[in-house]
């Protein structure tokens, strides 16, 4: 059993179990305390809970947990009254006084020592509350006016409740042997340090026990303790302390990859369950807590709960499986193909694919002959993300509108070409950041026609960049009246005709037309010519900033037979709309057609 968890019979008990290990006699609530204050509901809702749990090999119910300060001969209570008051109550009901017979007390020499009275005669000890006319509170304070005090009043409450609860079961015993030895509470133990202070940390929830607390308690007692059967000299002794410290170590390791940002930002996608139950896994405070919510994923489970941690009988394993994961999850991190197709994956997934990290983590292990094997099943599964029961020539129809809709499949081609290029041998891998759209916009490199004319500079920016694009707008009659009659209904009626008509026969929403660049930046080009728009972007990347990879080779003119030589390098015209189209498709064509090549 892990040093971190006791069932309800050891908490109490005097014969084994927390107390004698630590040899103290009963837990003390201290006067800073507040009172007991569990309502009935609340009482009947862990009756409720526990009534439903169903025991199995290794499966517990937690009632959260107690902090405890040593003293001379007993515990202070820092945290946990509550639940210690309640279970107190309810083996008292169900007949196992002998077990917490006071095993509780509130402070003496104070107006809480009739709580301990009122405890010892009516719930510990006598049967007369629940049977007899002190069933009702309005009678228990007319003969007994020291008792009308709010804890007592609650306690009275829920020994009533619970009397109730049980009142037609005829399963008691069953019940009582479940609450014995399947329900359990997380004890921590706390020494040399001010409880008051504690406390208040505590109950101000900056201090608490996480999940990740817990799991790595669990495994440096039970990984050493299994290992310490089999190992009875002083010299295997020694060996088990290092093995404890080498445990303790490796877990420190592994939260400190798991703490960079760049890890975190890229896996956060992956994560498709939470945490439930209890115990917290804060993930943003204890980064370990990712690679644990992946394998409780992994093994096919739909929360991430210290119960699942406690079902591994073999800490052992658990251990073995934790590392095996992490070291499984750095590898795919640090190779480039992997890094991007699962990032991809992860980030992208629709409807349109059935994928989850579960399926992937089984492939690696049972269906996958080697990593080329693996590679290619995930290729796969982007391929049908992207184009789905569509052939490539399907989703380039001729006068296809890219930019209407969501604009998914955009976005995911756009980024399947930054992959296709980050994949090349002498190129870096994408950022953390580049598998989803944040931060970005869908920049034209051929502007689109401002709507409406609210704003009469992105007007006026539009056709300044029309009057650079073809000189022969300069001295166009209509552009002329603009200045003079901008405000008039009619003229601007018959200025947006004559803009969607010069700009009908170019493709602005063709994928051609179409990159990725970051928000802040697309909108201080905003529809600024092309020979701009060209010059920011590359100083802008000639600065040390991040461009993504296909922006890039758009704006540098690399997209056509590899050579900027011998282009237009001021003006994006429709044929350069046409040709960049038609690389996008072959280079798709080519990167994907190894899957059919693998199929023959």
């Amino acid at each position: 059993m892990s040093e971190l968890l006791h069932n309800v019979k050891a908490i109490f008990s005097q014969d084994a179990g927390f107390l004698v290990d630590h040899e103290k006699s009963y837990y003390n609530i201290p006067f800073y305390q507040r009172g007991y204050k569990w309502t009935t509901k609340q009482v009947k809702k862990l009756l409720e809970d526990i009534d439903r749990f169903v025991p199995t090999t290794g499966k517990f119910y937690c009632v959260q947990n107690i902090t405890v300060v040593p003293k001379s001969d007993f515990f202070n209570v820092v945290d946990g009254q509550q639940r210690l008051t309640t279970m107190t109550i309810i083996l008292s009901c169900l007949g196992r006084k002998d077990l917490v017979r006071r095993k509780v007390k509130f402070p003496k020499n104070s107006i809480r020592e009739k709580t301990n009275e009122f405890i010892d005669k009516f719930i510990t000890d006598g049967q007369e509350l629940y049977q007899g006319e002190y069933k009702n509170w309005e009678k228990l304070i007319s003969d007994h006016p020291d008792y009308d005090h709010q804890d007592i009043y609650f306690i009275h409450q829920a020994a009533i409740a619970v009397f109730d609860w049980f009142v037609d079961r005829e399963d008691k015993q069953e019940f009582v042997e479940k609450l014995l030895h399947h329900v359990k509470f997380i004890t921590n133990y706390i020494e040399g340090d001010n409880e008051e202070r504690i406390f208040g940390n505590l109950n101000s929830k900056r201090i608490y026990l996480d999940g990740a607390d817990l799991v790595r308690a669990i495994l440096i007692t039970r990984v050493t303790n299994e290992e310490s059967r089999r190992e009875n000299d002083l010299k295997s002794i020694v060996r088990i302390n290092e093995r404890r410290v080498r445990i303790g170590w490796q877990l420190d390791e592994i939260n400190q990859w798991w703490s960079d940002p760049n890890v975190r930002e890229y896996f956060d996608p992956w994560l498709a369950i939470k945490w439930s139950g209890d115990i917290v896994f804060n993930k943003d405070k204890y980064p370990i807590n990712r690679l644990l919510t992946l394998l409780a994923e992994s093994e096919g489970h739909d929360a991430l709960t210290l119960e699942f941690i406690e079902n591994y009988e073999n800490a052992l394993e658990l251990y073995k499986k934790l590392n095996r994961l992490h070291e499984t999850l750095k590898d795919w991190y640090y190779d480039k193909e992997l890094y991007h197709y699962l990032g991809f994956l992860f980030a992208q997934k629709s409807n349109r694919s059935e994928f989850s990290f579960n399926e992937v983590w089984d492939t690696w292990i049972n269906n996958s002959d080697s990593r080329k094997a693996f590679k290619l099943h995930l290729l796969g599964l982007i391929k049908q993300e992207i184009f789905g029961k569509s052939t490539l020539n399907e989703l380039f129809k001729s006068d296809k509108n890219w930019y209407g809709g969501d604009n998914k499949t955009l976005v995911q081609i756009l980024l399947m070409l930054d992959i296709i290029e980050g994949n090349k041998e002498y190129k870096d891998k994408l950022r953390s950041h580049a598998f989803s759209k944040k931060g970005n916009d869908i920049e034209h490199i051929f502007p689109q026609k401002p709507q409406g004319f609210e704003k009469k500079e992105e007007i006026e920016g539009f056709i300044n960049f029309l009057v650079k694009y073809d000189e022969e707008l300069k001295d166009h009659e209509i552009l002329d009246r603009f200045e003079s009659e901008y405000d008039d209904p009619l003229y601007q009626e018959e200025l947006n005709e004559f803009l969607d008509e010069y700009i009908e026969d170019i493709p602005i929403h063709s994928i051609g037309n179409l990159v990725l660049l970051y928000d802040s930046l697309n909108r201080s080009i905003r529809n600024n010519p092309y020979a701009y728009k060209r010059k920011r972007i590359l100083d802008f990347f000639n600065k040390g900033n991040y461009i993504q990879p296909h922006t890039l080779k758009v704006f540098a003119r690399y997209f056509q037979d590899g050579s900027s030589n011998g282009f237009d390098l001021e003006h994006w015209t429709r044929e350069d709309i046409a040709s960049n189209e038609e690389h996008i498709k072959k280079t798709l064509y080519n990167y994907f057609k190894v899957l059919d090549q693998d199929e023959n």
